[in-house]
């Protein structure tokens, strides 16, 4: 049969997770109440229904497999862009020594969660990437309403599905001038004349929040820039894939 391997893996996936919930509830203690697992446990349906436990465990496998494959494939990219910028490799490297230290022997103190915010050109470096190559190229929704296209006579019809495509608007010279070409100094909040036409411009519909801040949190969908969406379903994981792409790359980079 087609797809036997991960079909196992999958059901092995769901068994190991059932059996961590399982162990939970019988022992009945709040020692995980921080974690996703345990808040899901906590979860109900509209009509008052607890979450099933099988469900459970596919919502976590769907957040592994999720946080898993955008941050790699997104790290290769970063890798292949920096690749053919060695200035900003250089660039990057002075950016540790001067913001995190250097120690007797000359290497680079340590790197800790507290000290990523610091480092200004990294964070530009994994935007300017996302912004390019963006980890949800599509998002599809079936019509469950007739939906009438406001001035329009058009209504999309529930036998249709709409796909979105999140990137579309990043790759866009209206919003990013010269929007192909990768330079993280776009993002700069004083910019050069060297990178100053490079700035980004304006939000969709003049929003006045996301022009001030395109944001490493992207929090409207009137954004320009939505690597990781908007809104209420907006990706959970959006706040841990910069701290693991920013983690990956100022690692490479210094050793």
């Amino acid at each position: 049969p087609q797809n036997r391997r991960r079909d196992y893996a999958q059901k092995k996936m769901s068994e190991t997770y059932m059996s961590i919930i399982q162990k939970r509830r019988e022992s009945k203690t709040g020692e995980h109440e921080e974690d996703m697992i345990h808040n899901l446990m906590q979860c109900k349906y509209k009509d008052g229904n607890a979450i099933p436990d099988k469900e459970i465990a596919h919502m976590m496998i769907a957040l592994l497999m999720a946080g898993q494959h955008s941050s790699s494939a997104t790290e290769s990219w970063i890798t292949l862009r920096l690749a053919s910028r060695p200035d900003i490799q250089d660039e990057l490297l002075q950016e540790q020594k001067d913001m995190l230290g250097v120690n007797a022997d000359g290497s680079i103190k340590e790197l800790t969660y507290a000290n990523l915010s610091k480092l200004t050109l990294l964070n530009q470096v994994v935007k300017e990437t996302l912004r390019i190559h963006a980890p949800i190229h599509s998002i599809l929704r079936k019509v469950k309403s007739p939906m009438p296209i406001e001035g329009t006579a058009y209504v999309i019809p529930t036998t249709h599905t709409l796909l979105a495509a999140p990137g579309t608007t990043s790759r866009m010279d209206e919003h990013f001038p010269d929007c192909l070409h990768w330079e993280p100094h776009r993002w700069d909040e004083s910019p050069s004349e060297k990178y100053k036409h490079l700035s980004p411009t304006t939000a969709l519909g003049s929003i006045a929040e996301e022009k001030e801040d395109y944001g490493l949190v992207s929090k409207g969908a009137a954004s320009p820039y939505l690597p990781f969406g908007a809104g209420r379903h907006r990706c959970i994981g959006e706040q841990f894939a910069y701290v693991q792409l920013q983690t990956i790359t100022a690692t490479m980079v210094r050793d």
